[in-house]
């Protein structure tokens, strides 16, 4: 047998086995469509928090915080605070948490908006502990390295000076280590500010610890204020899940085709090379546009991009050109959902 039919043999054996298998398994980062019903939701406002858990009043600080996190969807127009506020005012609106939905309804209108946002701070605790540990670390003796000889070694200092080389010994010391830890929990609703129904209401926790030995990584610990807002940026990013396209990891599929330059596309996507990869998927739909697996890994790489549009096309392009396949049939489908969903 000759070189050449040796190596189309040993192809064709590979792709027979599982490990030369005519899919690859990938992970990719994309963005999911909202948890809750929000069609129709373009303006809201944020009202201060009911605070049960502080005493010093922060509800103003959890709404403003919440409504930054909001605003940087970009899915939404955002009323600020002072502004709810000053129209609340204004209108002689004041109310107890949680409002029913008639006053929902009259804060609603007295703001102009879709929807509002609201809820309580439950909780924040916030513990420190100190105590003495033991470490082991190297220290500076008194005493010099010396040679075989027994003469001290000795190094050239920043101004050219001898300066006696001193010894460094292992040893366990005591020191003064600081821990920090804190629980945070925030239940925040959203309502329909015309008709007064709740869409989504959720509690989110969220708790953290930090530990510094030693006076200079002590110093470095973050106070109770900079852990509030910490553990309070992490819950309000958690709520918005429900309100807002965020980003979600799936396990797909990529598909190898008969061409070269499909096949390397789908080993540099394997590496994380995703742009590169669809440098040469678009290779491959110009110089071979009758390979559908070229199409689909295309769409595969514009939805994780976020550009749904070109990935819907990338699709239909495949299976116009394998129309029987369940895998872009599906592919299809999914991403027009997921397109109605962001609207």
């Amino acid at each position: 047998m000759n070189r050449k039919g040796g190596k189309a043999l040993a192809a064709a054996a590979c792709l027979v086995l599982a490990g030369c298998s005519q899919t690859a398994q990938v992970k990719i980062e994309r963005l999911g469509p909202p948890l809750a019903d929000v069609h129709g939701i373009s303006e809201i406002a944020v009202l201060p928090f009911a605070d049960r858990a502080t005493g010093i009043d922060v509800g103003g600080a959890v709404a403003r915080r919440l409504a930054n996190v909001v605003v940087n969807t970009g899915r939404y127009r955002v009323m600020k605070v002072e502004e709810a506020g000053r129209l609340l005012a204004a209108a002689g609106i004041n109310y107890t948490y949680p409002p029913d939905a008639q006053m929902v309804r009259r804060i609603g209108s007295a703001l102009g908006v879709d929807a509002i946002l609201f809820g309580e701070l439950q909780k924040f605790s916030f513990d420190e502990t100190g105590r003495l540990v033991k470490v082991r670390e190297q220290v500076w003796t008194d005493e010099y390295m010396r040679d075989a000889g027994g003469k001290v070694i000795s190094d050239a200092g920043p101004g050219g000076e001898v300066v006696p080389r001193k010894k460094m010994v292992s040893r366990v010391v005591e020191k003064n280590a600081l821990q920090r830890s804190a629980v945070l929990q925030i239940e925040v609703r959203m309502a329909d500010a015309f008709m007064g129904n709740v869409i989504c209401a959720e509690t989110e926790s969220e708790s953290g610890g930090w530990e510094g030995t030693g006076p200079a990584k002590i110093a470095e610990l973050p106070g109770r204020e900079v852990i509030f807002d910490l553990l309070l940026d992490r819950a309000a990013k958690k709520f918005v899940r429900q309100i807002a396209a965020h980003p979600i990891e799936e396990e797909r599929l990529l598909e190898r085709g008969a061409f070269h330059a499909t096949i390397l596309g789908v080993e540099l996507a394997r590496n994380n090379l995703w742009d590169e990869a669809t440098e040469k998927w678009m290779q491959a739909v110009k110089s071979k546009p009758e390979d559908p697996a070229a199409y689909y890994n295309l769409g595969v790489a514009f939805e994780r991009k976020g550009i749904f549009d070109y990935a819907s096309k990338a699709y239909q392009n495949a299976l116009a050109r394998n129309p029987h396949s369940r895998r872009y049939i599906k592919a299809v489908a999914a991403i027009q959902k997921l397109m109605k969903d962001l609207e």
